[in-house]
């Protein structure tokens, strides 16, 4: 259990990731080892350096329970999102769900995959698509043969590291702030005396909601019957 991780495992930094994960692939005869149930890895490194030689850490696993991971939250804020939730589902599957049933057959299907934002900015870069890229990747070749390595101390070798640096905590920056703005606005809608009003004014619509889902599911599961 990483305390320095955001809602997911990405948010930790690259090195710790890389460490965590080595440490976890160095110690795979332990876990083959242990007994069937719920374990926490935990790694004792003195060093504190993430690129530590493997006899510089251990690794040891303490067993757990579900019980142990278990952590107190706001059961009233996650009720409200759930009546939400279903004044979504109410209003997509009466407004917008058939005109998607309508719309979807292989033609479009295949359009939307290939329209796909991470299938378009693999062509944009890909020299059987883009023609351009043919240039870029001569001049790739050129500045292959032709590189020539600089000092440590060379300032615009320092300039770039120094700038990468900026850059990583610049987004290291922004994304606690956007984490705080995410909770703070969650704690505003769901978690707040004021917002039970209009939670209030939802819920005879969540009501009639889901008396109908209810209703439509009750009537698609009638038997057929017989004509004639």
């Amino acid at each position: 259990m990483n305390q320095h991780a955001g809602h997911l495992g990405i948010f930790v930094s690259a090195k710790i990731a890389r460490f965590e994960h080595r440490a976890i692939l160095e110690s795979l005869d332990k876990i083959e080892s242990l007994e069937p149930g719920l374990y926490e890895m935990r790694i004792d490194n003195p060093t504190g350096d993430p690129d530590c030689d493997k006899d510089q850490y251990t690794v040891r696993f303490e067993p757990r329970r579900v019980e142990d991971i278990s952590f107190d939250y706001p059961k009233e804020a996650f009720e409200n999102v759930k009546a939400v939730s279903e004044v979504g589902e109410s209003i997509y599957a009466h407004f917008f769900s058939p005109w998607v049933r309508a719309w979807a057959n292989p033609a479009t299907a295949e359009a939307l995959r290939w329209m796909h934002p991470m299938r378009t900015s693999r062509y944009m870069y890909s020299e059987k698509l883009n023609p351009f890229m043919a240039i870029v990747a001569t001049a790739a070749e050129m500045a292959k043969k032709t590189r020539i390595d600089i000092y440590p101390d060379n300032p615009y070798r320092q300039a770039e590291h120094q700038s990468a640096e900026a850059v990583e905590a610049g987004i290291k920056r922004a994304r606690i702030a956007r984490d705080s703005a995410s909770e703070q606005i969650f704690d505003w809608l769901y978690n707040r005396p004021a917002s039970q009003s209009w939670l209030d004014w939802l819920q005879p619509i969540v009501s009639g909601s889901v008396t109908n889902m209810d209703a439509k599911s009750d009537d698609t599961n009638l038997p057929a019957r017989a004509v004639g």
